[in-house]
């Protein structure tokens, strides 16, 4: 039975490995290229792909049902016999073609501002990043929505219906848990697990909140003193310098704790010191190289699409990501980069997901992926970690090496710490909510009249902010959102924003550091390297746990190391804010159609 089964995972594995090739470079041609002959071809390859993957799964499953069969190769047969797709042909091709209209839909979104048309990046984006005045933030907000999500609505109920069909037929409950069980093998806990790690974390999101809603209010009430802020303890969506209110960066200057410390503009600086895209990826790729990972491959420089097309005709997905063409010599990138601090920032994100491809491409097929989704996500964040160490800006020339006395220096670091937190703790409440938010429609638990009334309670109860004009339920307001629109799961996020720093500490005890947590920088050191390419190596072919126990010595997600890194800041918020914090649960900012 056993040379039977491993002769025929060693077939499958190579004609899955030529099929992801196949929808590797569909999916690449239709991104860099938004046309509908692209969408035709890869909606083609797709359904192609799922008359393939049905034989296979029927097989998969035939033969999981054989005794006496080895540990791996039980999980191969189990991760080929998962499948998600309905079985009615005419459904499947309603599917791939809601899936390419949404995506359409998101991807050629444009706004009509001051006489110009805007695209999501860079236009929109920079001036979302950089305006302070809530009537221009909310028009674009609300033209945002209107050219995305509100076209969507009708799309997104029907695909959901076809997508729990599919789940169902293959055993599930519905599409959640479809997803959470291909994600998170072997973990029936992961919503309670994750709903307990935000509840650890909550308190030092309720201080960031009301910290930064002061903040704001005092400014708005001085510089714009006819908008009307909210008394409920809320923050307007539309105030925080991100589309999503995802991450709040962008209002550094507003929130800032110790004003009177200069803190460098890292902008400026990248540009002061010559920085380009194509200098700023070189930098990236030799953060990695100096840990003992992987260079890029000749094909990375020759077609990675590093900027925005200049082409007039030629519509592209900006969205930032990477590609694994499944040859073992293609990897790419794809990104409409700007020289700032914030892409300095996605492109070694992006940039670790290649090492991760480049690190399991001898892996079968089937193993050719993360331990789980957070980990993919987590590795080039735990590098960015270190890159914006000031130890690191320092090395990069980015910043000056100033003397400075103890008590500025203190001041500096808490400056330092809400930038990070600006960026890392702020984003934990809609990392979890998206998909909280869709685990409760696949479930049924929201109806479609109600998705954009239960997408404001969530945003109110979880990230305590509120819409900047009256919403109804004729919006649609979570397809604004990328991976909503993409259909590409989101916890994976949460979870990779927890288990970065638990990477980072570990890394950072492999190279010898000492002092503060989050004065690390492993820039150099091969054994902190080490330590992340063995894990690495392994791809899919443990259980998560297994591969987060080589890397860190724990077997489950610890909020430990996030609490350590930020908690000078947590101490100085909880002593400004002397308790007054929170906001008040109930009131989102809805219109009764």
């Amino acid at each position: 039975i056993d040379t039977e089964v491993s002769e025929w995972l060693t077939t499958k594995n190579e004609e899955l490995r030529r099929w992801l090739e196949k929808i590797s470079f569909a999916s690449w041609n239709y991104e860099t290229d938004l046309s509908e002959e692209n969408a035709e071809k890869l909606n083609k390859v797709n359904i192609d792909f799922s008359q393939w993957k049905s034989t296979c799964v029927r097989e998969a499953s035939e033969k999981l049902k054989f005794p006496g069969l080895s540990e791996d190769a039980r999980h191969q047969l189990r991760i080929l016999s998962y499948d998600i797709d309905p079985s009615n042909p005419e459904q499947l091709r309603k599917v791939n073609d809601i899936q390419t209209k949404l995506e359409q839909i998101y991807g050629r979104g444009t706004v009509e501002y001051n006489g110009t048309t805007l695209q999501l990046e860079p236009g929109i984006t920079n001036l979302f990043e950089s305006s302070r005045d809530p009537k221009v933030l909310s028009e674009l907000w609300v033209k945002w929505r209107d050219a995305t999500g509100k076209k969507m609505a009708n799309l997104y109920t029907e695909f959901v219906e076809l997508q729990n069909t599919g789940a169902l037929e293959h055993g599930f409950e519905d599409l959640g848990d479809a997803w959470r069980q291909r994600e998170f093998f072997d973990t029936p806990e992961l919503v309670q697990i994750v709903e307990d790690l935000w509840q650890e974390l909550r308190p030092m999101y309720v201080q960031l909140h009301s910290y930064v809603r002061r903040k704001l209010e005092t400014y708005y009430a001085k510089n714009h003193p006819d908008f009307d802020f909210p008394k409920d303890g809320s923050i307007p969506a539309h105030l925080l310098g991100n589309m999503w209110a995802q991450e709040w960066n962008n209002i550094f200057d507003i929130v800032q704790p110790y004003p009177e410390v200069k803190e460098p503009d890292m902008n400026r600086a990248l540009k002061e010191k010559g920085y380009n895209v194509g200098n700023m990826f070189r930098r990236a790729e030799e953060f990695y190289t100096s840990l003992g990972l992987y260079k890029m491959v000749p094909d990375f420089w020759r077609h990675s699409m590093l900027v925005r097309p200049t082409e007039k005709d030629r519509e592209v997905q900006c969205h930032a990501s990477a590609f694994d063409f499944y040859n073992n010599d293609t990897f790419r990138i794809k990104m409409c980069t700007e020289v700032n601090m914030n892409y300095f920032q996605t492109i070694h994100h992006e940039m670790g997901h290649i090492e991760y491809f480049m690190a399991y491409r001898h892996r079968p097929t089937v193993y050719r992926e993360g331990a789980n989704g957070g980990f993919h996500e987590a590795i080039g964040d735990t590098i960015a970690l270190s890159v914006r160490s000031r130890k690191h800006l320092q090395t990069l020339g980015l910043l000056e090496d100033a003397n400075v006395s103890d008590e500025e220096k203190k001041k500096s670091d808490i400056n330092y710490l809400m930038n990070q937190a600006l960026l890392k703790l702020a984003f934990l409440p809609f990392g979890y909510l998206v998909d909280k938010w869709r685990w409760r429609v696949f479930s049924g638990e929201i109806t479609p009249d109600k998705y954009n009334e239960e997408w404001w309670k969530m945003r109110l109860e979880y990230q305590g902010v509120t819409s900047p004009v009256p919403r109804t339920n004729a919006d649609f307001d979570p397809g604004a959102k990328f991976h909503v629109a993409a259909n590409s799961q989101y916890i994976i996020y949460f979870a990779s924003f927890l288990l970065q720093f638990q990477f980072y500490e570990s890394m950072c005890q492999a190279s010898g550091h000492t002092g503060p947590l989050y004065t690390c920088d492993f820039y150099r050191s091969k054994e902190a390297g080490e330590k992340l390419l063995n894990m690495l190596k392994l791809g899919g072919s443990k259980h998560w746990k297994e591969a987060l126990k080589q890397m860190t010595g724990d077997t489950y997600i610890r909020t430990e190391p996030f609490k350590k890194y930020f908690q000078p800041l947590i101490d100085f918020l909880m002593n400004e804010n002397k308790g007054d914090v929170g906001w008040a649960k109930a009131g989102i900012n809805w219109e009764r159609a």
